[in-house]
């Protein structure tokens, strides 16, 4: 997907002091070739360095099959993705050595090693032709469930990403998000395909360093998502002077009003196009975007479809929607919908179960142009500082930790709700929530209620719950 003898003399990767050419990265590629002979699964363990996304590289070059997941994941959730799993390598960093399953390290680079595991079970697994990538949904609650992403999946969405963000090889992005993030992982993709440089740090934008790095290195575009808006709120991010931003894109949530009214106050002053795109890992990720021209006048839509895919949508009985203004489920179909998921190594040789078309879960409107609006999800998911979390995943979670006890979720994006009975104290599960899903106890509300509250037949009334 990567062509890196076309941009050979281009700045590839930089970062802490290293600056590697796209050549220069070939030649790690091919160092890395002869441990790689056959079409592989590799569990990648990634981190915003350069290392790390030199890894991603060499697997993507070398046609390998590969699950990409938060290497600061605990070490019981990646215990229980090389059991569902069974990978044959392992890309990591080489202080998780100690914990790791037994194996040999073949090749080295710097802190990160490739680990030959001694084989779990017999036999090699059988693997689809066409499948590339397990990019999680919601692994911050330790899920096995990855979506199934093929090489022309990924070069469909980073293809159409290009188009309408005009990203050539003199832009220069910097890592604001993880990359294991579907978000993250698209904008290390565009500025890959089209030979673009990308500045690799783990500094954020609280820190007065990054805002150096943007200014030394020239940084061409900012990307975030709505939490990312909100810190450069507070820290009166369009006092800064910052000659080479080109543009600045949104993704991750719905934003707030208040988000989207400094984001106009952003544009308008600084006269940088500003992005508003709607995407699910399941589409690699991005589906629609909203034209910087139309942030103003169409303040909360998720804009038109990207180039190449298409929006429509359905009511209850799953027939077309054909009026303008009326609700329903939002579906999309596009060369980058994924082909489906996987919970185990027994999907990997699954073929493409969903051919082109995406049942969202989100529910929506089309106005009278042509663009759209999301008014709701079927599913219970939340995106929390831009990932995306399953409230029955947190459910389950709590269950199993605290067996005594009973709980009901619901929330919003940016604010998570929990309710429970039983003999646990509100700041015990306030504290295990957060350290678990790594977001911060502001955003969790967990208090004591006399019952869960049930419909007739058991189940439980979450609408009760949210009132």
């Amino acid at each position: 997907m990567f062509d890196l003898i076309k941009y050979e003399k281009n700045p590839c990767l930089e970062g802490n002091g290293r600056l590697y050419s796209y050549k220069e990265i070939h030649q790690k590629v091919e160092l890395m070739r002869p441990f790689l002979c056959d079409r592989n699964l590799i569990l990648c363990l990634s981190e915003n360095s350069i290392p790390s996304l030199i890894g991603y590289i060499t697997f993507m070059v070398l046609n390998q099959v590969f699950i990409l997941v938060e290497g600061s994941q605990k070490p019981e959730v990646l215990g229980g993705i090389i059991a569902d799993y069974d990978p044959e390598y392992i890309w990591t960093q080489e202080l998780h050595l100690v914990w790791l399953p037994a194996g040999e390290v073949v090749y080295r680079l710097e802190n990160y090693v490739l680990l030959k595991l001694a084989k779990i079970s017999q036999g090699r697994t059988e693997i689809n032709d066409r499948l590339q990538l397990l990019l999680t949904t919601s692994g911050s609650t330790g899920s096995s469930k990855f979506v199934r992403l093929s090489r022309a999946n990924l070069e469909a969405n980073a293809t159409s990403i290009i188009e309408y963000l005009q990203i050539c090889d003199k832009d220069v992005a910097v890592t604001t998000l993880p990359f294991s993030y579907s978000f993250g992982l698209s904008i290390i993709n565009t500025h890959l395909l089209a030979g673009a440089s990308i500045q690799v740090t783990d500094l954020t934008p609280l820190s007065k360093d990054f805002w150096e790095l943007v200014q030394q290195k020239h940084i061409s575009s900012l990307s975030g998502v709505p939490y990312t808006f909100d810190i450069l709120k507070r820290i009166k991010f369009e006092r800064f002077d910052l000659k080479s931003i080109r543009y600045l894109s949104q993704a991750g949530g719905k934003m707030t009003e208040q988000g989207l009214n400094y984001l106009k106050q952003v544009a308008n002053e600084k006269g940088w196009p500003c992005y508003v795109m709607y995407g699910q890992t399941e589409a690699a990720p991005r589906m629609s975007y909203l034209p910087a021209e139309y942030l103003d006048t169409k303040p909360g839509s998720i804009g038109r479809p990207v180039p190449g895919g298409n929006f429509y949508l359905i009511d209850e009985f799953g027939e077309t929607i054909q009026t303008s203004l009326k609700q329903g489920e939002l579906v999309y179909t596009g060369a980058n919908v994924a082909m489906g998921y996987a919970t185990g190594k027994g999907d990997l040789n699954r073929g493409d179960d969903w051919h082109g078309r995406l049942h969202t879960g989100d529910v929506g409107y089309r106005d009278e142009e042509g663009f759209y609006y999301i008014t709701g999800r079927l599913k219970r998911f939340v995106k929390i500082f831009g990932n995306r979390v399953s409230l029955d995943e947190v459910e389950s979670l709590l269950h199993l930790t605290f067996r005594e006890c009973e709980f009901i979720c619901s929330g919003d994006d940016d604010f998570l709700r929990i309710g429970y009975t039983g003999g646990v104290g509100s700041d015990e599960v306030v504290a295990y929530i957060s350290r678990h899903l790594s977001i911060h106890k502001s955003v969790i509300k967990c208090s004591a209620i006399k019952e869960i509250p049930r419909f007739n037949n058991g189940k439980i009334n979450y609408g009760s719950f949210d009132k």
